[in-house]
């Protein structure tokens, strides 16, 4: 009998420690990060404020790098420049930003819904007259569908506000990015 006593607590003690370690192992699986996201996007912008304006960015805007601070949130810097010259002058014009995107669900092989608030440091020079620098708020709500294993589009409305700077109004905008993305593994 206390053969029988000896191996069923034996049992039941392996059986504990190996439920133990598949809970570590699954629970530490789904809180791994996933790797990052790197993409482009086009835009499709539109000013509310007087003189209204229209811009579109195709094939790129910007490009953007996506980094998982955890499986639903992940903070995304952006960068975009663009020159124009022609007749002797310049002017150039780029962004700095950074995002960061609530995923309300996890899974990337099945469509996301995301928000994401962000903030734009906006800065242009025109060859012969200075520079100007501004800053973006806004917020934009979007979603990612897979095309295949590591690849997704996006698409996303947004509001951004540009605060007053050289003696400019702020101004309001509404958009579209159009985006395609890849993740590094």
């Amino acid at each position: 009998m206390r053969r029988v006593l000896s191996f069923a607590a034996l049992t039941l003690i392996a059986l504990a420690s190996t439920a133990s370690a598949q809970r570590t192992t699954r629970s530490s699986m789904a809180s791994a990060n996933p790797s990052p996201e790197i993409g482009v996007d086009g835009a499709l912008i539109f000013g509310l404020d007087d003189p209204n304006t229209t811009t579109l960015s195709v094939p790129v805007q910007r490009i953007r790098v996506g980094f998982f601070l955890s499986p639903t949130i992940s903070l995304e810097p952006t960068f975009g420049i663009t020159t124009i010259s022609g007749g002797g002058d310049r002017v150039t014009t780029y962004s700095i930003g950074t995002g960061l995107l609530w995923h309300f669900a996890p899974s990337r092989a099945a469509n996301q819904l995301y928000l994401r608030p962000f903030v734009d440091f906006n800065g242009a020079s025109f060859s012969g007259a200075g520079s100007d620098n501004s800053v973006t708020f806004g917020a934009g709500f979007g979603i990612k569908h897979p095309i295949r294993d590591r690849f997704n589009t996006r698409l996303e409305g947004l509001f951004g506000h540009t605060g007053e700077h050289s003696g400019l109004p702020s101004s309001n905008d509404l958009g579209v990015l159009f985006g395609f993305s890849v993740y590094t593994r």
